[in-house]
């Protein structure tokens, strides 16, 4: 074993949805920075292949170009989520629609994504890294929220939490290949605007046992170990990046 390059990711394509936002954009500069070659799924014009994952048509041909970009498929992380337009966050006035919505846009573009991969991983095997979420095995503290604009949504965490049972069923099915399938969930990780809000950034620093919230360059470490020969034996969990928030 080259335990000195157990971490490297020379001469692999990763595929990363959603790798434009907040947190995606320091992970592709991660991976990148780990030799990987990386195609970017997203929306955004900054998009290395623009896909509107509602639509499996597009996710088809994005991961068709992704795989002909390399002459293959080693890894793939899937961040994008989709809520729909809105914040109806309380279940008394959250209507079918909106429901379904934020269920597609979380495990169902999970879902779609790694079920139209598979075929480009069936060969050589690889590794899947789902994105789940704090809010997937614990329930929002609506006193972290009272007198701030934020809120976080019920379809949202039960979304995530799908994402974390996927991320097992996956595991146990694709073994066979030699396919990976493993979760990363995130704690408090607020966008740069969210962050201006001085109030609810004490709330969340004050639920870790680290006393800060999450920076996108600390979800870089464990992306970069579940998609190299570090993690060969690693399948079916959930790795909690939450400054020790579930630990208390």
């Amino acid at each position: 074993m080259d335990y000195k390059n157990m971490f490297s990711l020379k001469d692999k394509n990763i595929v990363i949805t959603g790798g434009c936002g907040y947190l995606g954009r320091e992970i592709v500069n991660g991976v990148r920075a780990m030799g990987a070659s990386v195609q970017v799924i997203d929306y955004a014009e900054s998009a290395t292949i623009r896909c509107n994952l509602d639509s499996t048509e597009e996710l088809k041909l994005a991961i068709k170009k992704a795989a002909i970009a390399k002459g293959k498929i080693d890894g793939l992380i899937t961040m994008a989520a989709n809520l729909g337009a809105g914040v109806l966050n309380d279940i008394e006035n959250m209507d079918d629609e909106y429901w379904g919505k934020g269920l597609d846009g979380t495990i169902g573009y999970s879902f779609r994504t790694i079920r139209e991969i598979i075929p480009y991983m069936k060969e050589h095997g690889g590794s899947i890294v789902n994105i789940g979420s704090l809010y997937a095995v614990g329930a929002p503290d609506p006193r972290t929220y009272y007198d701030t604009p934020f809120s976080s949504t019920p379809n949202y965490g039960a979304g995530k939490a799908a994402t974390v049972e996927l991320t097992k069923f996956c595991a146990a099915y694709l073994a066979k290949y030699g396919i990976r399938v493993n979760c990363v969930s995130p704690g408090s990780f607020p966008h740069e605007d969210v962050q201006k809000n001085t109030l609810f950034k004490k709330r969340l620093e004050s639920k870790t046992m680290m006393g800060r919230i999450g920076y996108p360059e600390d979800l870089v470490g464990v992306m970069v170990f579940l998609l190299s020969e570090a993690s060969n034996y690693i399948t079916g969990v959930n790795i909690m990046v939450d400054g020790g928030q579930t630990a208390w």
